[in-house]
């Protein structure tokens, strides 16, 4: 049973990977799911699709509400590829933890602003790492699509093509700042890393091949002091507070559920209450 079990997780995660198109880094945080469910089922001798003490088992690791739902989200949907595997037999489906949302954290337009304006261009490296700042604000884009971004990804009318979650494709525009400097480091400073010349990812890596997840990552925090995903946060409530339709923010985000692009509304009303209450005068 261990051995099927394995093969299972093991196919799981090859699904994820050839057919979903998921990144590494998501493949990698399923993986560890996986991995802790299989203890789980080891630990207490129970059958794949008995699991209902699964959510004891984590909080008495000590996880967060946040954690064990990212987790439960995680068996959730193996436990559904594996049940039509399986001759669809039916499997104890986790109800998510009731937790408070917690608003992203969002940076001021005149502080990305001045940040970016402010980061040097001097060698190829300061430009590739300029370029993927410039582009994360720009456009919105999660870090998995920053680096599977191909050269000719890159429109002359100041587009980029975009492969998302799920293989889908989306055409977004971009600032004429971003077009500039990736225009820069296409022109003159990519060749300083490419070693393979079939290599047509418009970003490299160290080696010359295509950059990492956790580069890019790396890139943003030594860059900006935050993470990729709060610039991602910050577009979208700094395209809502300058008027863009909810519906256009959700194409621009590649949101296939409406609900996940409503946390931004909520960002864009506690900052006008916050300037409400600064700027009234019995605020």
């Amino acid at each position: 049973m261990k051995i099927q079990i394995k093969e299972l997780k093991d196919n799981y995660l090859e699904y994820l990977k050839k057919i979903k198109n998921y990144s590494d880094h998501t493949c990698k945080a399923y993986e560890n799911d996986l991995n802790q469910y299989l203890q789980y089922l080891d630990k207490f001798k129970t059958d794949l699709f008995d699991n209902q003490d699964f959510v004891s088992f984590l909080f008495e690791k000590g996880l967060a509400k946040s954690t064990i739902n990212r987790k439960l989200t995680s068996i959730n949907n193996f436990l559904e590829w594996a049940s039509k595997i399986e001759d669809n037999k039916s499997f104890y489906k986790f109800e998510s933890l009731k937790t408070e949302r917690k608003l992203p954290d969002i940076l001021t337009s005149n502080y990305i602003n001045a940040l970016i304006n402010e980061l040097p261009i001097d060698t190829p490296k300061e430009i590739r790492n300029k370029a993927i700042v410039e582009l994360l604000y720009s456009s919105g884009l999660r870090v998995s699509e920053v680096v599977n971004l191909k050269l000719n990804d890159i429109k002359n009318n100041k587009s980029l093509r975009v492969v998302g979650k799920g293989r889908k494709e989306r055409i977004l525009p971009m600032t004429d700042q971003a077009y500039k400097i990736i225009s820069l480091w296409k022109i003159n400073s990519r060749n300083e890393y490419l070693k393979d010349k079939n290599n047509d990812y418009l970003f490299l890596g160290v080696r010359g091949n295509q950059i990492t997840d956790r580069e890019v990552r790396r890139i943003v925090k030594s860059s900006t002091g935050t993470f990729p995903h709060n610039l991602r946060h910050t577009f979208a409530t700094h395209i809502l507070d300058g008027g863009a339709d909810l519906r256009v923010v959700q194409e621009l985000l590649g949101h296939s559920d409406p609900s996940t692009t409503q946390l931004y509304t909520h960002v864009s009303k506690k900052k006008l209450q916050e300037k409400y209450k600064r700027t009234h005068p019995r605020g």
